[in-house]
């Protein structure tokens, strides 16, 4: 997809989602309902098939064009799962498969194949009790299994989307085919489509506490003139700064790279910022806003609770600096400084 196809494709998904997912949309979806009708629009968009190539239904843009429009659906909060969806869509069109409508979601972790049927356990699945099928990766194959076939554990997030555990008992597949994406690098590809819904998020969660303080007003003033206020948003827009700055180099180096090994350092860089910086930029948002930013009717808490779940989902901080320090030992002390100026590691 070129540029000008691109910006085209975001403009007119901004507007959507800022027409179909304001506030009673999203704490809807807090409260079980699922939007059928929001969810069959973003299909008619051909939204969650944006990467998916022409001669299989789907849109044929590329890696960095989903990942643009997952980091303005963060900037939405759109309670949907549009971001799991699409990458499914991607990683079952790399293996051969064609993609179905309905909702659908990632099933990465702990699980076997045998016979072509899969037995294991995935815990905080997202979306899970939403969802018409669960894609995964084992080994070198990618599975697609229906709901129908899993045993879905629900329990709402901290965000109250409906996450669960779920569990594969010999069950079988709607599809199983050899997949060219790996199960680590699927969970890579998961983390960097995290990383930028929470770079979108963090810069609604900054423009929402800036506009605040310029129109309260205490002691005869806006308290965006009081210094002490004027600290905290500072470091506030320097830590969202930092998180979109690496999300976007993620995406980029992942996009370039090819989607079977691209932007692996960029992608553990990018996740492990935006996961250690989700907390303080909740923290000092709230700080700015007082007590409002928590209440029902307003919508920050839409994002911070968001940055929240994110920070955990594929991977926290403490997982991916790990990962990044045992690449770096492992490539030993001469190769240290190479890596580093290089942005690359090898695991």
């Amino acid at each position: 997809m070129d540029r000008e196809s691109r910006d085209m494709l975001l403009e007119t998904a901004d507007r959507f989602f800022t027409e179909r997912c304001g506030r009673a949309v999203v704490n809807d979806v807090e409260k079980g309902v699922w939007p059928a009708d929001l969810w069959r629009e973003i299909e008619e968009m051909g939204l969650p098939l944006v990467a998916v190539p022409e001669d299989k239904g789907g849109a044929g843009g590329t890696l960095a064009d989903m990942l643009a429009l997952l980091r303005l659906a963060g900037s939405h909060a759109v309670p949907v799962p549009l971001a799991e969806t699409a990458l499914a869509n991607l990683l079952t069109a790399a293996a051969g498969g064609a993609p179905k409508p309905g909702p659908a979601t990632l099933a990465l972790g702990n699980l076997a194949l045998n016979g072509g049927r899969v037995s294991g356990k995935v815990e905080r699945v997202p979306f899970a009790a939403v969802s018409e099928r669960f894609v995964g990766v084992i080994g070198g194959a990618l599975v697609v299994v229906a709901a129908g076939n899993a045993k879905i554990d629900a329990k709402p997030n901290h965000a109250g989307e409906p996450y669960g555990t779920v569990a594969f008992d010999n069950a079988v597949t709607e599809f199983n085919g050899a997949s060219p994406v790996s199960a680590d690098r699927a969970f890579e590809l998961a983390a960097v489509m995290r990383a930028m819904q929470m770079a979108g998020a963090a810069d609604k969660v900054l423009a929402t506490a800036v506009e605040y303080c310029k129109q309260r007003v205490q002691f005869g003033r806006p308290i965006s003139t009081f210094q002490a206020i004027q600290h905290m948003l500072a470091e506030l827009a320097s830590c969202v700064a930092a998180t979109i700055a690496a999300a976007e180099a993620a995406a980029r180096d992942a996009d370039e790279g090819g989607l079977v090994d691209g932007g692996r350092f960029s992608i553990a860089a990018a996740k492990s910022q935006a996961s250690e910086f989700a907390q303080r930029i909740a923290a000092i948002s709230h700080q700015s806003m007082g007590a409002m930013g928590f209440t029902h009717e307003h919508i920050l808490h839409h994002y911070t609770r968001r940055l929240w779940v994110w920070r955990r989902d594929f991977g926290s901080e403490t997982f991916w600096g790990d990962k990044i320090g045992a690449a770096y030992a492992k490539a030993g002390p001469d190769a240290l400084w190479a890596s580093l100026s290089a942005s690359r590691y090898a695991a």
